[in-house]
């Protein structure tokens, strides 16, 4: 095995299907059955990585946990084991940041809009070349084929985003707190109108309850700033072909959502099953990144099916699915999709999951399906939405949770069994999505493993 962070690392990598592409989980087994490995430490990425960046937010992880090992608290419990690492690595698509402030205010909007139709295509391209299955690339086809029209016939603006969402399939399993049905049951000429108002996504909270403003459709657009500005999502564009790229986004998204599903489910938990056959002694801790964290997730899930397994530790950080998803009721009937991840008890040791308000990535992903699904145009994705992301806002209507803040490495953490103890990084611990592989964030992680 390789060495990465300080730790051996072997990476398992898997198809969109969960399936997995090489022989690595035998390279693990064996390690793990040479060296007397006592805790595996596995890592999912999320859906902004590519291979190598998802390496590198691994590295950066290890690096900083493997620092903790040795403190004066921990010690004692975590210093004379033996680990090793696995980091999964799945086929992701990054989520389009659109264009920033200073670029929005360079560009003049008449040139913008004229570039519109030329970008939409740019990124259906990408779509149809590098995300999709082959099976899949006639219907991208067809929706290049209505670019033009576009703008003309909200008839073609329905076939246009009904081919789109055609692509993310449907699931007898599907996810009901995640608002993909509500989306598709509507007209796609109105999800375009929807869209000509810009969504304002708040960066700081500064009345305590999540609020959140919306101008009308003459407000300007651009990206927030890391003072705490809000970021603007959309608007800015009055022309049918400027929406066509949030579409696109959420189409990609509710894509790359199932993808890390199946992954989890499929391939991660059948690593972790295979391992525990073979070592039950060995303490598994499952940390996942973004839609990593969805996938860890879904293993957890996998893994309350019969004969069931339990992994010792599970860490989501900034994790990117529904903030009703372990939920008993979301508040209009449906349970949250990972609801038995509680009810059985899956985890052995802690459970932790960290969010921020400054996590505008996934303030933005929810942002946009709250406005498409919701009936309720103001709605960008808070606490109190019936559409937001565990990342940003914690759990909600989960009885079963606890919050604290994200310390100070040294910081004494007490974490409740069977719960989900919510770890809170607003205001600085925690200063963007990808902020998780730093010293406060790892130490929190490495206080879970010592507690195992």
């Amino acid at each position: 095995m390789e060495t990465l962070g300080g730790f051996p690392f072997e990476a398992l990598e898997y198809d969109q299907r969960g399936e997995p592409t090489s022989t690595a989980l035998d390279a693990l087994q064996a390690h793990v059955q040479s060296t007397g490995t006592t805790d595996l430490l596995m890592i999912a990425h999320g859906f902004r990585n590519n291979a190598g960046e998802a390496r590198d937010l691994y590295r950066r992880f290890l690096q900083n946990f493997s620092a903790h090992i040795t403190r004066e608290e921990l010690a004692p419990a975590l210093a004379s084991r033996s680990y090793a690492t696995a980091g999964v690595f799945w086929p992701s698509k990054a989520f389009s940041e659109g264009p920033s402030r200073s670029e929005g205010e360079a560009q003049h909007l008449e040139d913008r809009e004229a570039a519109a139709l030329d970008d939409a295509r740019a990124e259906l391209l990408v779509l149809r070349n590098d995300i999709v299955t082959a099976g899949q690339r006639d219907t991208v086809d067809r929706a290049l084929a209505l670019l033009d029209a576009l703008e003309a016939s909200t008839d073609t603006q329905d076939e246009f985003v009904a081919l789109l969402l055609s692509l993310v399939g449907t699931s007898a399993d599907a996810d009901p707190t995640e608002g993909f049905e509500e989306v598709t049951a509507q007209r796609g000429a109105d999800l375009f109108a929807k869209l000509a108002a810009p969504i304002i996504l708040p960066t700081v909270r500064r009345d305590g309850d999540g609020g959140v403003m919306m101008l009308d459709s003459g407000g300007a657009s651009g990206s927030g700033s890391s003072d705490g500005a809000p970021l603007f999502i959309g608007g800015a564009l009055k022309s049918i072909a400027g929406r066509v790229g949030q579409v696109l986004n959420l189409t990609t998204w509710y894509m790359m959502k199932n993808r890390s599903g199946s992954v989890g489910t499929n391939g991660v938990a059948a690593a972790v099953r295979a391992l525990k056959a073979r070592h039950p002694a060995l303490r598994v801790h499952l940390i996942g990144h973004s839609l990593g964290g969805r996938c860890m997730a879904a293993c957890a899930k996998a893994l309350c099916a019969d004969p069931r397994v339990q992994p010792d530790s599970l860490s989501l950080l900034q994790a990117a699915f529904s903030h009703d998803g372990l939920s008993q009721d979301n508040g209009h009937g449906d349970r949250g999709f990972f609801r038995e991840v509680i009810e059985h008890g899956i985890v052995r040791g802690p459970f932790i999951s960290t969010f921020s308000y400054q996590d505008t990535i996934v303030g933005k992903a929810y942002a946009i399906s709250s406005r498409l699904a919701g009936d309720n145009v103001k709605a960008v994705g808070d606490k109190d939405d019936q559409y937001g992301g565990i990342g940003r806002n914690g759990t909600q209507r989960t009885s079963e949770s606890t919050t604290q803040v994200v310390g100070s490495v040294g910081m004494r953490y007490s974490y409740p069994p069977r719960v989900v103890n919510n770890l809170d990084g607003s205001g600085g611990r925690i200063k963007d999505h990808g902020d998780v592989t730093n010293p406060e964030v790892t130490y929190a992680v490495a206080c879970a493993v010592a507690e195992t």
